[in-house]
């Protein structure tokens, strides 16, 4: 049956295209899929390379954050911690202590002699010293301690303070290594330091008391230099009467109560009172008469030597004018203090001055110590031959005391020695003490200097010394220091006359 065999054929024909295709799709939807499983396995491998870069940039931002919070937190001269690290720790400390009982101490350290080593070596070989001191302290403080730099030469430790624990010892100890010299360069780099220390929760009860207290224990510490004190309330009380008569001290700078007091200087041959030496005197208005100790260091501290000289210069220039012009008196003689030269303008000071008050500059000596022409010769050279230009007399005064460098005779422009006690007093005694005091007339008059003996209390003493060639004369035999109206009296003049 030719239909039947052809319908046959075509369902042949058809069911092999339906497999053909059905293959071709199954081949296809093979290929899809394996195409899709490799581009899955691709995803999962970006997904997992993108997590890994993720999870490294993520490493890398917290290192980079901890990095910088170690920069923000260090001091990068030294390598210790810094101020806001410091202060961190404090806290960390306070709240540890609150919880468990724990004692610790603080310990506040301040270089001494630091600024010589930069004025005369440099700022390299400072931070050289800086660094050094820097292991020295971590190595004496030990691992337990937060050793940290607050900046310039001050220095702070917090370290846990046992009960059997000796902390100004500790100090002592830091104290001494930091005393012995490093070596830089060919030079020895030589300071020391000063500590002060207070306990938590002892001495105080918060952080910013701990330092106050801490910081109060160093103030006395550098009242000695080179020693440790551990912090005593009796400290703080006298801190706040110190501070309150250094307000009282400014007060009385303004308002006219220091006034100066004259010792006279005479000639030891006619006892002729040649020239005064004006001499700072405070009568406080509760505390009442005060020694010159009480409060020349508190104008030191307070930076007020300046107004301090100014002040006795228009209070004694006019008296002095008054006795000169009376022909009773020669020269006014008056101290420089070594802060003064630190301004770099002491010598126009004295300039403007000497023509505000009409005062005669051949008239006036200013007496200056050894310790300004160590602290900067150089600078101290150009005040005093400014001063002396314009007709100033220049003083060196307690010579025969320190260092009694000769070589200063010869570089400054110096007119007078002023012999200090220790080199007089025992003139009448002792044949050495006349022997040096000879070698000093000697080259006294070598260089053209005037010479004044302080410290003379009798008369066999000024009878020497002016037997030895040193006629001006000062000490207690002649006068003690005395008031205005007194010293006018004891030149024979009526106190209430003025001339013009």
């Amino acid at each position: 049956m030719p239909d039947a065999d052809e319908r046959i054929r075509r369902l042949e024909r058809r069911i092999a295209r339906e497999r053909s295709a059905r293959a071709e799709a199954e081949a296809l939807l093979e290929a899809k899929s394996r195409e899709l499983y490799d581009l899955n396995q691709q995803l999962g491998r970006f997904a997992a390379e993108l997590e890994g870069r993720v999870e490294e940039r993520t490493r890398e931002l917290a290192c980079a954050r901890e990095h910088a919070l170690e920069l923000a937190e260090r001091d990068q001269l030294t390598g210790l911690a810094n101020r806001t690290r410091f202060t961190r720790a404090l806290e960390e400390s306070i709240v540890a202590s609150r919880r468990d009982g724990r004692r610790f101490a603080l310990f506040l350290l301040d270089l001494d002699r630091f600024k010589d080593i930069n004025d005369s070596l440099g700022h390299e070989a400072g931070d050289v010293f800086l660094q050094r001191t820097a292991r020295r302290l971590r190595l004496i403080f030990g691992r337990d301690a937060v050793v940290a730099r607050l900046g310039g030469d001050e220095f702070a430790a917090l370290l846990p303070a046992r009960p059997e624990t000796d902390l100004v010892r500790i100090g002592e100890s830091v104290i001494r290594a930091v005393r012995r010299p490093l070596p830089h360069r060919g030079r020895s780099l030589e300071a020391s330091c000063s500590i002060g220390i207070a306990v938590f929760p002892e001495d105080a009860r918060s952080g910013s008391d701990l330092q106050r207290f801490a910081d109060i224990a160093l103030y006395r510490s550098k009242a000695s230099r080179g020693v440790a004190t551990r912090f005593d309330p009796a400290m703080s009380r006298a801190i706040e009467a110190r501070h309150a008569l250094g307000s009282d001290f400014v007060q009385a700078i303004r308002d006219g109560g220091i006034e100066p007091w004259f010792q006279p200087i005479v000639d030891g041959a006619s006892c002729r009172t040649v020239g005064v030496e004006a001499l700072a005197r405070w009568t406080h208005p509760t505390l009442g008469f005060l020694s010159p100790a009480a409060f020349l260091g508190l104008a030191e501290e307070r930076g007020l030597m300046h107004d301090l000289f100014a002040a006795m210069m228009r209070r004694a220039c006019p008296l002095a004018r008054t006795w000169i012009r009376a022909g009773r008196l020669d020269y006014l003689s008056i101290n420089l203090s070594p802060s003064q030269f630190k301004l770099g303008s002491v010598a126009d000071d004295v300039i403007a001055l000497l023509a505000e008050l009409d005062f005669p500059p051949q008239a006036l000596t200013v007496e200056v110590t050894e310790e300004v022409l160590l602290n900067d010769l150089a600078r101290a050279r150009v005040q005093l031959e400014r001063l002396a230009a314009h007709g100033v007399r220049i003083a060196l005064d307690d010579f025969g005391i320190g260092y009694s460098n000769i070589g200063y005779l010869r570089q400054l422009p110096i007119q007078t020695l002023k012999l200090d006690r220790l080199l007089t007093q025992d003139v009448a005694t002792e044949h050495k003490a006349r022997s040096i005091l000879s070698a000093i007339v000697q080259i006294a008059r070598a260089l053209d200097l005037h010479m004044v003996s302080e410290g003379v209390e009798d008369s066999s003493q000024a009878l020497w010394l002016t037997h030895l060639g040193c006629r001006s004369l000062q000490g207690y035999l002649f006068g003690r220091p005395m008031p205005a109206d007194a010293f006018a009296t004891h030149l024979g003049l009526d106190p209430l006359r003025r001339i013009a």
